[in-house]
């Protein structure tokens, strides 16, 4: 073949490779690897898989979940920013990624500018829950108790500007109260030492409270979403308390790229997302570690979380937190 044909061969070629990559065609073309902040076994890795299989399923290639827990998921968020931004490493996030804009004091990337947002997946909130020997019986009798004794009950948290943390903060702030913070490593070992008395309230998510709650080994003061859980149906919410209308503070998941993906990719991600959460089978896997199916559009996404950066960063810079 002629150079000159060859060459032109070459450019067509690369030509069309580069337009199928525009335009997600190709995609995806490899495995796919969904990178998570925590621990296998927890709520986020349970949602990552359930995810990961639905479009495993739909897309005809492996998505398989990588858990990097470390420095508040900031380790897992540093891995995909530093990928190829073609959309075969993806980050399952959550608001972790907008409180540690102001928690670190160099988290090692920037939400907004070095993550291409694509999907809300879904929220689960935090519980307030005592042990059965504290007098407080409502969100409402704690306010009370901690009005009559300033930063005498303390409650544990999974740790230092944790999402339960921050929620008491914030909670604490507008009713106008002090409670003692005991910051543990995870939620188990807070959970543990509640039950065991060591300490009288513990705020965790709902998927480490529920079971022990309904066994009477703890006694559910308030939910900190917008609406009552299923599962817990006589736990009022916070917003239900005196003067806190409107309260939510809640953990929420997230599908991120890094910063670059092609829109065709995000936009193709997007729509495969929000099919595999109409799948009734994926929606009780969500429901059944607390939480709810949430999706959105990635220009919604990447406005709250814009929105979660400024709100949380006003709790941090209240508390006066900094890792």
């Amino acid at each position: 073949m002629p150079g000159r044909a060859l060459k032109s061969l070459i450019i067509a070629a690369s030509a069309l490779l580069l337009s199928q990559a525009a335009s997600g065609q190709d995609y995806p073309s490899k495995v796919v690897t969904v990178v998570n902040g925590f621990s296998s076994g927890g709520a986020v890795d349970t949602v990552a898989r359930a995810l990961s299989e639905r479009l495993s399923a739909s897309l005809g290639q492996n998505f398989i979940v990588e858990s990097r827990p470390g420095a508040g998921s900031n380790l897992a968020a540093m891995a995909v920013v530093r990928s190829a931004p073609d959309g075969h490493a993806l980050l399952l996030g959550t608001n972790g990624l907008a409180i540690n804009m102001a928690l670190y004091k160099t988290p090692g990337f920037d939400v907004e500018k070095d993550l291409a947002p694509i999907s809300m997946v879904g929220d689960i909130p935090a519980v307030i829950a005592a042990h059965p020997s504290f007098p407080a019986n409502s969100i409402a009798e704690l306010i009370a108790y901690a009005k009559q004794k300033p930063n005498e009950a303390s409650y544990a948290t999974p740790g230092n500007g944790s999402l339960p943390h921050l929620a008491v903060a914030l909670l604490s702030k507008q009713a106008g109260i002090e409670l003692r913070h005991v910051a543990y490593r995870g939620g188990h070992p807070a959970v543990t030492d509640a039950i065991g008395g060591h300490v009288p309230l513990v705020v965790v998510n709902a998927l480490e409270a529920t079971p022990y709650i309904k066994e009477g080994r703890l006694k559910g003061l308030a939910v900190t979403g917008p609406a009552r859980l299923a599962n817990l149906p006589d736990v009022p919410t916070v917003a239900e308390g005196p003067g806190l209308a409107g309260f939510d503070a809640q953990t929420w998941w997230a599908l991120f790229a890094p910063a670059g993906t092609p829109p065709a990719v995000v936009q193709k991600l997007q729509s495969e997302v929000h099919k595999a959460l109409a799948d009734p089978k994926l929606r009780e896997r969500i429901e059944t570690v607390g939480g709810r199916v949430r999706s959105s559009t990635a220009a919604e996404l990447g406005a709250f979380v814009t929105t979660e950066r400024k709100k949380w960063g006003q709790v941090v810079a209240d508390t006066g937190l900094r890792e």
